[in-house]
């Protein structure tokens, strides 16, 4: 190579990388806000939790339990199919097309409106529904109230989601992040006020929890109508699209299910960890509730690698499509590596603090290891939902599904029964059953994503794509 030849390498390998860490840092400034989001819900739901115990003990925490852990399978279906106005929103927003955005809008609101439709019956009636699956019907009476006013959240709740869809979908998720925070202890002063009474405004008891959840989720659908409304720029009326609904519910659809097939798998666990004796129940709860935690991070990844991607598409720009395949997997893999350490070195005291001395408590030293295998699980997850929010980006969801309902459902829940039943495994066996689906759908998903970008082409370094001059 001469030395002309030389410089137009140096040169395209130095585009190159700035081009990645230019992308890499979008991707942070997308992702580091919906992560906070995500982790300020879930201390709503802690809120929630700790307030009902304290005030009523645990007999009430478990009777709302019930009714929330429905509310939140439905919820994640629901905001998962409402997901598929991102790429869509995202493209509008690139096209600077107002009135395709104002469209979009009113077919996420009609979205909203079928969804609830079909879900807050659903909700509603579940303490009757519920009986004949064995659960305490006592629990189910006690929790009645408050199952059914979450029924009624889920409708401003869907608001919710189709704003914050918007709003990040025009890369805005700070405004979402700012009305979060403000709605924190709005909600905790509403709970305690509502449960408990004041004045001339009696107490609700549990069902004062799920009325507060409702005026907090109302308050904010408010808030984020007024500061995500778009002007039209035309005086000519916006014509609604069926056609168009349909296209974005069959984006959408495969999304929900796949978030049910997610969080399912690891609510059935919980179900069946509870009948293995309390030392392993315990583990797995501890262990669940930082898998949480730890969730949102990649949760993040895959909403930011989304629409930058459908943003690259968009844009038909074949150098940017490049840069974002390649941060998102990168930044997943960091993202895994660093939760794998994080977990790592936090096992055993997260363990001993919440279970006891890991040298006498058998349930910390337990936990302690399940906490390890959560980190190797971490380290799958990053890259994997890296991949499945680009191929999101590019309306791709059927696959991506599949192979979610294929890791966790066909092959990691049998195997993980099977190692904890014939193998004597306890929930040891269960946790490796969720371990294995996971690497299953990581590779199916990186083989999918290789397939449809073409990996060949795309992976291949850009000094070796370079034109040489003749």
């Amino acid at each position: 190579m001469n030395s002309f030849d030389n410089s137009v390498a140096h040169s395209s390998v130095a585009a190159n990388g700035t081009a990645r860490f230019s992308e890499a840092q979008s991707l942070l400034r997308l992702a580091t806000p919906i992560a906070a989001i995500a982790l300020v819900s879930m201390g709503m739901s802690v809120t929630d939790a700790a307030m009902v115990a304290r005030l009523f003990g645990t007999e009430a925490m478990a009777a709302v339990a019930v009714g929330s852990d429905l509310y939140s399978i439905l919820y994640y279906f629901g905001a998962g199919i409402l997901g598929g106005l991102a790429p869509f929103y995202t493209a509008a927003v690139v096209r600077a097309d107002i009135d395709a955005r104002i469209r979009l809008q009113r077919i996420g609101q009609v979205g909203v409106l079928l969804v609830a439709a079909l879900l807050v019956p659903i909700i509603w009636s579940a303490p009757d529904w519920l009986r004949p699956m064995g659960i305490d019907p006592i629990l189910l009476d006690q929790g009645r109230g408050y199952t059914q006013a979450m029924a009624l959240t889920l409708l401003p709740m869907l608001g919710v989601v189709l704003y914050r869809t918007m709003l990040t979908a025009a890369e805005r998720p700070r405004v979402f992040l700012c009305v979060t925070l403000a709605m924190l202890p709005l909600n905790a002063g509403f709970n305690y006020l509502l449960m408990m009474g004041a004045g001339p405004l009696p107490g609700y008891g549990v069902t004062g929890a799920g009325i507060s959840s409702f005026l907090v989720a109302a308050a904010s659908l408010v808030t984020l109508a007024i500061i995500g409304r778009v002007k039209t720029t035309t005086s000519e009326p916006i014509r609604f699209d069926w056609s168009e609904l349909f296209t974005v519910l069959r984006v959408g659809l495969p999304i929900g299910i796949t978030a049910v097939a997610e969080v399912g798998v690891y609510l059935g666990a919980t179900i069946y960890a509870a009948t293995l004796g309390a030392a392993d129940a315990a583990a797995h709860v501890l262990v669940l509730r930082v898998a949480g935690v730890a969730y949102a991070i990649p949760m993040a990844l895959l909403q930011a690698a989304m629409v930058r991607m459908a943003r690259a598409e968009t844009l038909a720009d074949p150098a940017l499509q490049h840069s974002v395949i390649r941060s998102s997997i990168w930044l997943g893999l960091a993202s895994g590596i660093l939760l794998f350490a994080g977990l790592a070195a936090a096992a055993d005291p997260l363990a001993t603090t919440f279970l006891g001395d890991g040298q006498v408590s058998a349930t910390a030293g337990l936990a302690a290891g399940l906490l390890l295998m959560l980190g190797v699980i971490e380290l799958f997850e990053g890259p994997c939902l890296a991949a499945a929010g680009l191929l999101r980006g590019r309306k791709d969801t059927r696959a991506p599904m599949l192979f979610t309902i294929a890791g966790n459902w066909v092959i990691g829940a049998p195997l993980g029964i099977y190692l904890c039943e014939v193998m004597q495994m306890g929930i040891t066996g269960v946790w490796i059953g969720l371990l294995v689906g996971m690497v299953v759908t990581t590779i199916l998903t990186l083989a999918r994503l290789a397939q449809t970008i073409r990996a060949a082409r795309w992976l291949m370094p850009q000094i070796y794509r370079t034109r040489r001059p003749a």
